[in-house]
């Protein structure tokens, strides 16, 4: 059938008794990383980051390099300038990375 998984979600609103639930399923359309929007390519950036700045063991095939290309080619417009805060953000922690001793090292 193609699907990968369903998402549910369950809430209730404020003043009401009972909860609603909302299922959607993901198929997988067969697209490819370079078809995706800039949008999901920037949330990919982010969560990449996120995962490079708490050690993550499923961050070891990619670094600050990869997470800054894949931001700038994915920056779209940027009215708030958030996305270029961002960038900067991912070179802050790239520097900072540099000058902290790495396991094993003798500094």
């Amino acid at each position: 059938s193609g699907e990968l998984m369903t998402v549910k979600l369950r809430y209730k609103l404020p003043d009401e008794e009972v909860s609603k639930l909302i299922e959607v399923p993901v198929v997988d359309d067969g697209g490819t990383f370079a078809d995706s929007s800039d949008d999901f390519a920037f949330a990919l950036s982010v969560a990449s980051f996120g995962m490079l700045l708490r050690g993550s063991p499923h961050s070891e095939n990619f670094n600050y390099d990869f997470v800054h290309e894949l931001a700038a080619g994915s920056i779209g417009p940027d009215e708030s300038g958030y996305r270029a805060e961002f960038l900067t953000l991912i070179d802050r922690a790239r520097t900072i990375d540099a000058t902290m001793p790495k396991p094993g090292d003798d500094r």
